[in-house]
């Protein structure tokens, strides 16, 4: 684990390092708070969509301030999360219950919870991306100017 910051001053002291150039590209794409590649890599399917930057990691709780869930990815002013599942989430029967509850409890404020899984990363994407277009523009989103 490390900050971007960081990571930042790693590049600035080492400038020949093998490979310090796609660091240096790669750096800008990076944010804090992300658990994992796979989030890592929808968001940026997202943005490259011409969708949205999702907001990473950020908690959400109801208008008592109880705590209510920490969505992979979200636009909050919309109330759409996203979940990347590994297959953890499917194979580990405590996991996929704690999942189910934790999307009722959104869905019970109004929240769209999208999900998605390899499938969609390594072919689906298209599928994935117009379910994330529909999400937004059901929800007033009228495109990159919104």
């Amino acid at each position: 684990m490390s900050s971007i910051e960081a990571i930042q001053e790693v590049i600035d002291r080492r400038p020949k390092v093998k490979g310090i150039r796609m660091a240096r590209e790669i750096l800008p794409l990076l944010r804090a708070g992300v658990d994992s590649p796979q989030e890592s890599r929808l968001r940026l399917k997202i943005v490259d969509a011409g969708l949205p930057e999702p907001a990473v990691t950020q908690p959400i709780y109801d208008d008592h301030g109880r705590y209510i869930s920490t969505p992979d990815l979200q636009y909050k002013g919309y109330k759409i999360a996203m979940e990347y599942e590994g297959d953890h989430h499917r194979s580990d029967p405590v996991q996929w219950g704690k999942d189910i509850e934790r999307d009722d409890r959104l869905r019970a404020l109004g929240w769209i919870v999208l999900k998605f899984s390899e499938v969609q990363m390594k072919g689906g994407w298209a599928n994935a991306e117009r379910k994330i277009r529909d999400a937004l523009v059901s929800r007033g989103w009228r495109g990159p100017s919104s």
